[in-house]
């Protein structure tokens, strides 16, 4: 019998785990540079082949760069054998249910003193979101936000503050619920644009930070980006600097909540 079935799972879970969770300003999610296989390792896939649909998806690391490639087919027929089904389209990755302890039952990611999910990806002009699955009272509770890319084929940093993820339940806005960042079951990124096709996003790492590291990795970004922006002097033209990008980060708005938006998000 695990301490979660006496009643004391979240007591001693605190006792063991808060102090030494407090004190990191970084909590590394996935990195394949640093940890590919282990990164592999912690990744699922899911499609909706699960409801007998056609769309494919893979996750490999990609032996180019070194990062995680999220890439497939996205295909909206029905299955014809199942009636059921009136929409499908979907493809996803996200990370592994954490495994449970006889100490503390359940394993959640302490994400409280932290603010931000900052990805480090390549991607397409596809419509990705990302998704974090907390501690709620509903399995098919699901935290959204648009993974915006403003450099599709090129390397980006995105920051995408905590606050700013919308609950979602089968696809339908939950308002007034805030996320319960002491307990993060899951991450990931979907794909549900309705478009047929195929689609590719690589994956560095993704990271949680502190608003201090936030601001650290955005200046190395920015100047990451400033330098593949401006070319040598003796390339630009009549030696006018060339233009720079005023971010070189996704936008961190609210996901949209348009009639064109995806339905049925939860993974």
């Amino acid at each position: 019998m695990s301490l979660r079935n006496l009643g004391l799972n979240s007591t001693f879970r605190g006792l063991f785990t808060k102090g030494h969770e407090m004190g990191k300003t970084v909590q590394t999610v996935l990195d394949f540079k640093s940890q590919p296989q282990e990164s592999l390792d912690s990744i699922m896939v899911r499609t909706d082949q699960e409801l007998g649909g056609f769309s494919t998806a893979n996750f490999n690391v990609d032996a180019e760069s070194g990062a995680g490639h999220f890439h497939g087919y996205l295909n909206l027929d029905l299955p014809k054998d199942n009636p059921a089904v009136t929409r499908s389209g979907y493809a996803m990755f996200r990370t592994k249910d954490q495994k449970e302890s006889w100490l503390s039952g359940n394993s959640y990611w302490d994400w409280s003193h932290l603010s931000s999910v900052v990805l480090r990806v390549q991607g397409d002009r596809r419509k990705y979101l990302v998704n974090i699955q907390a501690n709620t009272p509903l399995v098919t509770d699901l935290f959204q936000h648009r993974l915006f890319l403003n450099h599709p084929g090129e390397w980006e940093t995105v920051v995408i503050p905590l606050q700013d993820f919308v609950m979602t339940n089968w696809g339908v806005i939950q308002d007034g619920s805030e996320i319960n960042k002491a307990e993060i079951k899951t991450i990931g990124v979907g794909l549900l644009d309705k478009q047929y096709g195929p689609f590719s996003l690589k994956v560095d790492w993704i990271k949680v930070m502190t608003g201090t590291e936030v601001e650290r990795e955005t200046r190395r970004a920015r100047t990451e980006r400033l330098s593949i922006s401006t070319p040598p002097k003796d390339q630009q033209n009549g030696g006018i600097e060339a233009s720079t990008e005023a971010s070189p980060f996704g936008s961190s708005a609210m996901p949209s909540t348009s009639n064109d938006d995806p339905k049925n998000t939860v993974f």
